[in-house]
Order: structure tokens, then sequence, then C-alpha cells
């Protein structure tokens, strides 16, 4: 019954709080459609890959769950860049998300899902995400490494994988591997589009830092760190692939930017 699947646990950050929000008459038209395109957002952006896959998908309230077979490996690259892509779309809409990606063994279907990779993938979400960011199972790699060559001239598949890596996920300060939504964000936003999506990211930090208690503070806290280091990452990032010279936006960014 049970199959070894990869396994995302998403879901929305101060949903609750969220939820208190809509009940206020100001405004609560617009922070309802806010809310509906975001959970629009997630199902739409996970289920956007190949027909034909073994990716299950499933949503509930404000969380999601997607899986697919182990050896389904076309899907590992266009799943991690999905899952950046709406990480970082919804960070543009002030609403943040927390999760892991975790393999193992699951029951899966269209009317269920249930297993010890799900427990688990829910147990790393609630207990040690703590911050908006999606946490990588780093064990995956290894088994990612039985169906990708990491030699680049190899097969494109190498190169999507290795790229995949490189670009989307990052090592936290506790080890934690996690899906980038700072530097990373680049990738999908140019020219004026990048400047908002920072002017945002922005925006967004500085009124969570506002809040009263201890542990939104620690999380918008976190993001202000992250944040913070976005000039010496796309500077060292220059330093190894010469990133300005095809991004003038960015080198813009890097040029005008100030700290929190």
């Amino acid at each position: 019954m049970y199959e070894n699947r990869y396994v995302l646990f998403l879901d929305i950050l101060g949903f609750k709080k969220i939820i208190e929000e809509t009940e206020n008459e100001k405004g609560q038209t617009e922070k309802i459609e806010n809310l509906i395109e975001a959970l629009t957002e997630m199902k739409r952006i996970v289920s956007r890959m190949p027909k034909k896959t073994s990716k299950i998908v499933t949503q509930f309230s404000d969380s999601i769950v997607v899986s697919f077979k182990e050896d389904d490996v076309k899907e590992i690259p266009i799943f991690l860049t999905n899952i950046h892509k709406l990480i970082a779309n919804l960070a543009m809409k002030n609403i943040f998300c927390r999760g892991a990606i975790s393999y193992g063994k699951i029951y899966h279907t269209k009317d269920f899902v249930f297993g010890p990779a799900l427990v688990d993938a829910y147990l790393t979400e609630s207990e040690a995400a703590i911050y908006p960011r999606v946490i990588f199972d780093k064990s995956i790699i290894d088994i990612m490494k039985n169906n990708y060559s990491f030699n680049k001239n190899d097969s494109y598949r190498a190169i999507r994988f290795d790229g995949t890596i490189e670009s989307y996920l990052k090592f936290d300060l506790d080890d934690k591997l996690y899906v980038d939504f700072f530097s990373r964000a680049a990738y999908y936003y140019r020219n004026e589009d990048l400047f908002e999506y920072y002017k945002s990211l922005r925006k967004s930090i500085n009124n969570g830092l506002k809040f009263k208690s201890p542990g939104i503070k620690a999380k918008f806290g976190w993001m202000k760190n992250k944040y913070n280091k976005l000039a010496s990452d796309f500077l060292k990032a220059d330093e190894e692939e010469e990133v300005f010279y095809g991004r003038p936006d960015i080198q813009k960014f890097v040029n005008e930017f100030k700290k929190i």
C-alpha cells in the first residue's frame, strides 16, 4: 500500500491571524480576496507540472501536500522550480510559507493521504522550520544522485539537477537546507519587477518587526538578517559567475541597497 515518495508539506504562516483580520469590516473584501488568491496560487503553481507524472496534490485549509514517486526523475527539477516560484510569488503579496520536503513511505491518492513520510514532513515543518522557510531534507540529495549525474557534460538531466540545487537552495546558520526566496528570487524578477519585489519584502519585514509578540519578531528578525545580506550575496555571486555582466538591474540594486 505504501510507496516511497518525495513529499512536500506546506502551509501559510500566520494563517490564523490572517483569518482574524478578515473579520474586520475595514478592508475585509480585499483581505479575503488576497487570501483566496494565495490559496489558488498554491494549488495552481504546484499543479503546473507534466501531465504524465506520478504527482498527487491535496489541499486543505491553508495547507497543501504534494508527492511523487522516487523514480519519477523528471519531476525533481520542475518540482523545486515551481515551489520556489510559489514562495516568491506569495512573499510578493506579503504572505509567507513554512514547510518541509521529505522522503519516505506514504499512501497518497486523490482522496486520502497518510503515512510516515507525511508525519515526518509535518513535524519538520512545525518543529524545525520555525521561520518562514521550507526545509529540504538533505538525505534526498543522496537519493537523487541515483538518477542524476553530477557531471555537467554528461546529460541535460545533470545540468538541470545541478542548476536546481545551486539555484534554489541554501544552507542556513543551523545547517538546514532551505528554499531561498531572497537573493535567489532574482531568477524570476527582473528590472522594475526586481526592485518592486525587494521593496515589498522590505516593507513586510519592517511591518513585521513592529509586532510585540516575541515569536513573530523572531520570524521577521530572521527575514531581516537574510534581507540585509542581499548585497553581499549578489557581490559574491558576481565574483564567482559575473552576474552583473548580464544583469545590470542587480548591480543597480546592490549600488542603491540599504539595510533595514
